[in-house]
C-alpha cells in the first residue's frame, strides 16, 4: 500500500567532524527506497544549521527505514558526508501512530565509524489517502470525510511485556504507617 509522507527537514544540532564543530555550508538529504530529496544549502556556517525544507515523497508499505544524511560543501564545491541517521518507519507509521498526525522527531547522526556526530530534527506527516477511507467504510459519513476514522488493522498487543497483564497496587496499601 502506497502512502505519501510530508517530510520537513528542520535543523541539526552540534554537527561535528573528527570531534570538531562544523563551520561550513551544510545540506540534508532524505532517501526512501531509491527516491531522494535534497534540502536547500544552509549558508550560515554554524554547527547548528537550519533548513526548513518541506517535501512530499511516496512510500511503499514494505519500506522499513528512511535514511537522513547530512553533508557539507567544500570550497571546491564537492559534498562530503558528515553523518547519517536511519529512521525506522514504525516510529511514525506504527500501530499507535494515527495517519494525519504530525510527528516531531530527533535522531542521532552517526559517522562512517559509528561515532556520534550531531542530531537531526525533522517532522513527518503521513498523509491519508481518500481511497483508503472509502475502501474501509466508516461508522459515519462525517468520520469518513474528515479522515478521523481508521479501522483496526490487527489485534492489539503489548510489545515488550510478554503479553501479560500487569496490575498495580496502590502505594498506601503496601507500606504500613509507623507511629
Amino acid at each position: 500500500m502506497t502512502k505519501t509522507l510530508e517530510i520537513d527537514l528542520r535543523s541539526a544540532e552540534g554537527l561535528k567532524l573528527n570531534r570538531r564543530p562544523i563551520k561550513k555550508k551544510t545540506l540534508c538529504v532524505v532517501t526512501i527506497d531509491e527516491k531522494s530529496r535534497n534540502s536547500n544549502l544552509d549558508e550560515s556556517r554554524r554547527s547548528n544549521p537550519t533548513w526548513n525544507y518541506k517535501s512530499e515523497i511516496p512510500i511503499n508499505g514494505n519500506v522499513r527505514f528512511i535514511t537522513i544524511e547530512v553533508f557539507y560543501r567544500t570550497g571546491s564545491g564537492h559534498q562530503k558526508k558528515i553523518g547519517e541517521a536511519k529512521i525506522p518507519t514504525k516510529d511514525f507509521m506504527g500501530r499507535y501512530s494515527p495517519e494525519g498526525h504530525l510527528n516531531f522527531l530527533s535522531y542521532r547522526l552517526r559517522d562512517e565509524f559509528g561515532d556520534k556526530c550531531g542530531i537531526v530534527n525533522l517532522s513527518i506527516l503521513v498523509k491519508s489517502s481518500t481511497t483508503a477511507i472509502r475502501d474501509y467504510g466508516a461508522c459515519s459519513s462525517q468520520a469518513a470525510d474528515t479522515g478521523l476514522w481508521r479501522p483496526r488493522s490487527e489485534t492489539p498487543s503489548i510489545d515488550g511485556y510478554g503479553g501479560r497483564i500487569v496490575t498495580g497496587v496502590p502505594v498506601w496499601g503496601v507500606y504500613q504507617r509507623q507511629f
